[in-house]
């Protein structure tokens, strides 16, 4: 049971947008975001910390990085980390609308879950997104497919992301992703967030529920993250 649940995988969001969704920096503009989140799976606690970046290669072109790591107090054999580096690439783009495709590599059980999935592999993923204002209030959406292939296993996701802007510096976001795979991946997630962006600083605190059949875990989390 506590393997399935490494096969946990985290995407995290960004004002005005989604951090690792289908949108691209500005050439030699920097993002940086860092997260801590207590999760509880079944009888067992856990602290999960994650360091994301990006970097604007070219304005149609953005490259990422993110370090991930798990631990258990009273089940270190359970610990875990794990690292994924891509290059997301802006295909089309017009009015508010924006389609990219991104491609890298990933490694570790933080990242990629046990049975394999810990090996070597490759990411795919493909997106569209829009964002603008509807019914007077400024919102985003996006949804993205994606798959990843190890040695020993296979991931597919689907992910659906929504934002909204409820006061001047306060933003309501909600993400889900459905999973699906062998050995053992089906599972599907849902996290609501409340943003609050300050200059170029953006504080974050939001919740999160994962059912993969074999478990349910939650967590709660914290974030912090700079434009640069």
């Amino acid at each position: 049971m506590l393997g399935r649940v490494l096969l946990i995988l985290f995407l995290v969001l960004s004002w005005p947008k989604a951090a690792a969704a289908p949108w691209t920096l500005k050439r030699d503009a920097i993002y940086a975001r860092t997260s801590l989140a207590g999760e509880r799976v079944e009888d067992l606690e856990a602290w999960r910390g994650d360091v994301y970046a990006e970097y604007g290669v070219r304005d149609w072109l953005t490259a990422s990085f993110k370090y991930e790591t798990v631990m258990y107090p009273s089940a270190s054999d359970f610990n875990a980390d794990g690292w994924r580096a891509t290059l997301r690439q802006r295909v089309f783009q017009t009015g508010a609308f924006n389609w990219t495709i991104e491609t890298g590599l990933l490694e570790g059980a933080a990242i990629g879950g046990r049975n394999g999935c810990d090996t070597l592999g490759v990411e795919a993923r493909t997106g569209v997104s829009w964002s603008g204002k509807w019914r007077n209030q400024e919102r985003f959406a996006f949804a993205e497919t994606v798959i990843r292939e190890h040695e020993g296993c296979r991931r597919y996701r689907q992910e659906i992301g929504l934002g909204q802007r409820v006061t001047k510096n306060i933003w309501s976001i909600t993400q889900v992703w459905l999973d699906r795979g062998s050995p053992n991946a089906s599972s599907h997630k849902a996290q609501t967030e409340l943003l609050w962006r300050q200059d170029r600083t953006d504080y974050s605190i939001g919740y999160r529920n994962e059912n993969g059949g074999f478990f349910v875990e939650e967590s709660i989390f914290v974030a912090i993250a700079k434009t640069f």
